[in-house]
């Protein structure tokens, strides 16, 4: 009977907690015409890499892992912004977005290629496995997003680049300081 009441008590705490949780909503809207470009056949090339720490201090390259690019959009980042922060709780996604998610796998030596890529902004991002953040995001305030040409957080290291007709781009995709690596 004992474990009855807790399981009770247990679920009512759990189902509060889940009705108070804190909805998150996109500013921007998803605009597929925005990024149309981004399917055609361009002659604009990458050259990437990609280096994280794991929790021991042991530097690891991206070998075997995906590095997932995206058009560059008010929308992307800000969907980016809210994963970096470990926000979930989002209900405005516009499933049509995932259409314009592409990615490409890291080689054994941890780099990457992407040829024939339209001229434009993109976003670069490697997902690393880290320990998550548990901040409380409930005073999480909208208007201080992030803005860097480059950041990371909560397992994600991203890099906005602008790609140029007939120019291979470098991406390094570095977890901290370059330097140390």
């Amino acid at each position: 009977m004992k474990r009855i009441g807790l399981f009770c008590i247990s679920s009512l705490f759990l189902f509060v907690q889940f009705v108070h949780a804190k909805e998150y909503r996109l500013k921007s809207q998803f605009d597929p015409a925005s990024v149309q470009w981004s399917k055609t056949t361009g002659n604009a090339a990458v050259a990437g890499m990609g280096i994280y720490r794991l929790s021991d201090g042991t530097m690891k390259s991206c070998a075997g892992q995906t590095v997932y690019y995206y058009p560059y959009s008010d929308y992307v980042m800000e969907q980016l912004q809210f994963r970096m922060r470990g926000i979930t709780n989002i209900k405005n996604l516009n499933p049509q977005s995932v259409q314009y998610r592409f990615s490409v796998t890291c080689d054994q030596e941890g780099d990457f290629h992407i040829a024939y890529l339209p001229a434009g902004k993109w976003i670069f991002v490697m997902n690393i496995p880290v320990v998550k953040n548990d901040e409380d995001y409930s005073s999480y305030n909208q208007e201080s997003d992030l803005s860097g040409v480059a950041g990371e957080g909560n397992g994600i290291i991203y890099r906005i680049v602008t790609l140029t007709p007939q120019k291979v781009t470098q991406v390094p995709l570095i977890q901290g300081d370059v330097n140390s690596h």
